[in-house]
């Protein structure tokens, strides 16, 4: 970024290739800017696989791109980027092509051709499990034929990294310049869309899904059929889910266990809505918890036919860890406590980092064997959740919100 107006005019601050670049009034941001019309967290600029985004961070004079005040928008090159008084210029520098100078105060600006720049996208992290797919598993190996899908354009959405793939769908990262937003691409894989029982569990788990308008549930925000292929698309969640973010929970102590029991405030939430919808999840665990940008928590897969017995689905030991007892029963009843089994393993995960190890009577043991600076408090909701006898959880969402809510306010917890 080059400033063309304001304090240290023509001054060029270089980008992270990967990672966050912060502008405010704090001395400590990537840019400081001194003035009293800057916030001391004005905004914030990420870098995703090679795509660019500016966020607003709750400034009180907000951040203006191309004149516009922005929330969050994908930067393009030659974008005219402000923040308070001071006026900057986002370039993506073009190999072997030297980066364009901004014009003279006195020549006349010239406005850059919006072609948007390639760049060949980072390999991708590992990809989070997803679907049926065994989590911790080393994650799958993409086809050529889904590589080759990156860098296209499909149902207006540009590819721009392959995220994961499961038995039954891909996902994929986009960009959609129409609404300025990243999104997470899932296409029905050819395999799978040769079923029709395959097909039907898609589009009716996606119509199932739209209908779930929830600010703690991800939900579809559009799709259709392109070129033979069934494809909808989610906001992105650029924080990754639980299966990563509490994996060394342990070793974190106190602090983990309250962003465990806040996330999953906002996950009984979602559920209780869904729950008032007449659905069940059936298929929580961590890898369905992800966290936006601002660290809140939120559920995927709501809507769709999540059980092992659905059309493609195929179990693995991480999954049925999070299973309760009465879904490895083929005549089992599923209800509201079914889901508030599986929110509890997944509970034990984030308080543990570590899957849930059930005995002959599917009997989890407490955290506090795990981690002993688990409150009390926390580990008798864990434990009454993943009671064996549905008798035994809690018989409604509203009393586990209820004793979520009191552990929060009644625990002493360290600032940091």
């Amino acid at each position: 970024m080059t400033v063309v107006q304001g304090t240290l005019p023509s001054t060029e601050y270089p980008l992270p290739l990967d990672g966050d670049f912060t502008i405010g009034r704090n001395r400590r941001m990537n840019i400081p800017i001194l003035m009293r019309t800057v916030s001391r967290k004005h905004a914030k600029i990420a870098c995703r696989n090679g795509a660019y985004t500016i966020s607003d961070l709750g400034s009180k004079s907000g951040t203006l791109v191309n004149d516009h005040k922005v929330t969050m928008t994908i930067l393009r090159h030659g974008d005219r980027i402000q923040i308070g008084r001071v006026k900057f210029r986002f370039w993506m520098q073009v190999p072997d092509r030297p980066p364009p100078r901004e014009p003279g105060p006195q020549a006349p600006l010239v406005e850059v051709l919006r072609e948007p720049v390639v760049i060949p996208p980072k390999p991708a992290p590992p990809p989070q499990p997803t679907e049926n797919e065994p989590e911790g598993s080393a994650g799958p190996q993409f086809t050529a034929e889904e590589l080759a899908r990156v860098g296209r354009t499909l149902g207006g959405t540009k590819l721009i990294a392959a995220v994961t793939r499961s038995r039954r769908v891909m996902i994929y990262k986009g960009t959609q310049a129409s609404h300025n937003r990243v999104v997470a691409f899932k296409i029905l894989r050819p395999e799978a869309a040769a079923k029709p029982k395959i097909v039907a569990w898609f589009v009716e788990g996606a119509k199932r899904a739209s209908q779930l308008h929830h600010e703690d549930i991800i939900g579809p925000l559009g799709g259709g059929s392109e070129e033979g292929v069934l494809f909808l698309y989610l906001l992105f969640m650029h924080s990754g889910s639980a299966l990563e973010r509490f994996s060394k929970a342990a070793e974190e102590g106190t602090p983990a266990a309250k962003r465990a029991l806040e996330a999953l405030v906002h996950v009984t939430r979602a559920l209780e809505f869904a729950q008032s919808r007449g659905i069940l999840h059936l298929g929580l665990r961590p890898s369905k918890i992800l966290f936006n940008e601002e660290q809140r928590a939120k559920v995927v897969g709501l809507g769709f036919d999540n059980r092992t017995s659905a059309a493609g689905a195929q179990s693995a030991p991480e999954v049925e860890a999070y299973l309760a007892p009465e879904q490895c029963n083929p005549n089992g009843n599923m209800t509201v406590m079914t889901d508030i089994f599986s929110l509890g393993a997944t509970f034990y995960y984030m308080l543990t980092g570590q899957h849930p190890q059930r005995d002959l009577r599917h009997r989890i043991p407490s955290p506090k064997g795990i981690s002993r600076v688990i409150p009390d408090s926390i580990c008798r909701i864990a434990e009454k959740m993943v009671n064996p006898d549905p008798r035994g959880r809690y018989q409604s969402y509203g009393l586990l919100l209820h004793d979520l809510r009191w552990a929060l306010r009644g625990e002493a917890w360290p600032h940091a």
